[in-house]
């Protein structure tokens, strides 16, 4: 049997790269990140909500105005809510709506 060039080649891109293998010491750790929301973000959400120019609030879309994730913009509008910025309109456990204390809905 005759190995042509074609072979070689498919036979090349068949083998796989051999990893370096791992020391006894050495491992994957995964930290988990727990975010408390900061005084900062807390005081500009106040400052944007005297401003008046948003009616509500979701995690959505304070999570793209803070270009965060939208746990941690839940984390945040909970924390207004404590603190009295906020209050809960409608909405339950996956899509709560916030929306000013000082306005009526």
């Amino acid at each position: 049997m005759i190995i042509t060039e074609v072979d070689k080649v498919s036979a090349q891109k068949k083998a796989k790269p051999e990893k370096p293998a791992k020391e006894a010491g050495e491992s994957k750790v995964r930290l988990a990140t727990i975010f408390h929301p900061t005084e900062d973000i807390l005081k500009r959400l106040e400052r944007e909500v005297k401003k008046g120019d948003v009616k509500y609030y979701t995690p959505y879309t304070f999570a793209n105005q803070l270009n965060v994730k939208i746990s941690v913009a839940k984390k945040i509008l909970k924390e207004a809510e404590k603190r009295g910025i906020l209050k809960p309109y409608s909405g339950g456990r996956r899509a709560p709506i916030y929306v000013p204390v000082s306005s009526n809905p």
